[in-house]
């Protein structure tokens, strides 16, 4: 499992994320998936073969890297449940292309 440092501040971590776009023309939502894809792993790697999970997704673009993690998982047979906090007329962009994916693959979204 990984450690807890911080390996990059919020600050570096949204320059990467604009370079990466910017610069390497990688969709914003392409990066969401791999980060989805990265902490499934991880967490897959703790817990092999869990029942069920509950993923807690605001607003933003950590939200929609939450709708794609149980997405991912409700790929693989995981029962998967999205509790949404926050406005959801305030989730756009990437974020929200990442909820309407789970929802249209069958994510169980609250409220």
């Amino acid at each position: 499992m990984l450690g807890s440092e911080q390996l990059y501040t919020a600050e570096q971590t949204r320059a990467l994320d604009r370079i990466a776009i910017t610069e390497h023309d990688i969709p914003g939502i392409t990066l969401m998936s791999r980060a989805a894809d990265a902490a499934l792993r991880n967490l897959l790697a703790t817990w092999p073969e869990p029942d069920a999970v509950t993923v807690l997704c605001g607003t933003g673009n950590n939200g929609g890297d939450g709708f794609l993690i149980a997405d991912l998982a409700h790929k693989r047979g995981i029962r998967s449940v999205v509790l949404q906090v926050g406005d959801p007329a305030k989730i756009s962009g990437d974020a929200a292309l990442a909820r309407e994916q789970a929802r249209a693959n069958g994510v169980h979204i609250e409220p």
